[in-house]
């Protein structure tokens, strides 16, 4: 989000400044890897909404890096039948195209999966180039005349009047505009003078799966959310789960019953083969076309408000653009516009996205 604010700016020939902890697209945060979803089929229309305004915005991305950073090669969701509905309705309130069927229907067209009874399949979804994304905002933001610090934590944050003023090991940083984009450290980088929501910081633990032969081709594989009867409890076949297809990775499989609280700056990136297990148990039932033991696991790291929304708000000089609650990237230059209209001088009037009072 940092990377797409200060691309934004940048486009509007203010001064920038990027300070990134560690280096260009690493591992430690929440946006690292080579796919995420992109989705418009979303419960509520707030989501929707802001996902249509990203599809416009990743397309002005792209034609002005040259460069195809978002692909819609569909995406599914299947589950119980509440949910279904409500994206259904969800999707009629834009106008969005969508097809209906049920299971079998589902498995006929896409064999390498099954389905719960309740599918819905959306044309605009799809996954987003992560990597070459983060990649790309940066270059794009340097050519457009930005200075960008790697391997430059800030140490401190602190206000001074109309100020913020950044500590880092080499200098200090006195701005009347600052964005913190801090992901995980968003609550030990300005907890202290900022009110933030409470925040869970967790771990998640997705696989990659590779695709049987006679079901290798991509279009075997377009992006999924499964929402379980059980949502985040229950038994593995029975968790609500994700899954993208990554090209020369495989087909990634997350559920949101793997996740252990974290702190990021103690995290070992250990595998729990329990929970590979589990995942190895759901995949084995709802993906007849995965090989179950290619499965090469790997962690991420989530930072959730208590509803799962965003935090995009403004207080004095500080704009906070974290955390997304793990479902952020689709939006990154949507959120980058938004965070940059923030940093000079604009109001949220979104209350989900608001600070606390």
């Amino acid at each position: 989000m940092g990377s797409a604010t200060a691309w934004q700016l940048a486009h509007q020939g203010k001064e920038v400044a990027v300070l990134e902890q560690f280096g260009l697209a690493h591992n430690r945060g929440s946006s690292h890897g080579s796919t995420r979803i992109f989705r418009l089929s979303y419960r509520t229309s707030l989501y929707t909404d802001l996902a249509a305004r990203a599809l416009t915005d990743w397309r002005e991305l792209e034609a002005d890096a040259n460069q195809k950073l978002l692909e819609q090669n569909g995406q599914l969701d299947h589950g119980y039948q509440e949910a279904i509905d409500e994206i259904a309705a969800s999707l009629d309130r834009h106008n969005r195209p969508y097809e209906r069927m049920n299971a079998s229907e589902a498995h006929a067209r896409w064999p390498g999966m099954n389905f719960e009874d309740y599918v819905i399949y959306s044309p605009d979804g799809g996954r987003c180039f992560a990597d070459e994304t983060v990649t790309t905002l940066i270059n794009r933001s340097k050519e457009l005349g930005a200075q960008v610090h790697f391997d430059t934590p800030a140490l401190s944050v602190e206000l001074d009047g109309n100020f913020a003023i950044v500590e880092t090991a080499n200098q200090t940083w006195r701005t009347p505009s600052l964005v913190v984009a801090a992901g995980a450290w968003v609550d030990k980088l300005i907890g202290n003078i900022v009110k933030l929501p409470d925040l869970i910081v967790d771990a998640g633990q997705p696989a990659h799966f590779q695709p049987i032969a006679s079901l290798a081709a991509e279009s075997y594989w377009p992006s999924f959310l499964h929402h379980g009867a059980n949502g985040r409890g229950g038994s593995p076949l029975e968790a609500s789960a994700y899954g993208v297809y990554s090209p020369g990775e495989g087909f990634k499989v997350g559920t949101w019953s793997d996740r252990k609280a974290i702190d990021p700056d103690n995290r070992d990136f250990a595998i729990s083969q329990h929970h590979l297990s589990e995942m190895k148990e759901y995949v084995s039932h709802w993906f007849p076309g995965l090989a179950v033991d290619s499965a090469v696991a790997t962690t991420c790291l989530f930072t959730n408000t208590p509803e799962e929304d965003f935090i995009l708000d403004r207080r004095g000089p500080i704009t906070v653009c974290s955390p997304c609650s793990g479902h952020g990237f689709k939006f990154v230059p949507t959120i980058g516009k938004i965070a940059a209209e923030l940093a000079l001088g604009g109001q949220q009037s979104t209350p989900q996205w608001q600070l606390p009072a």
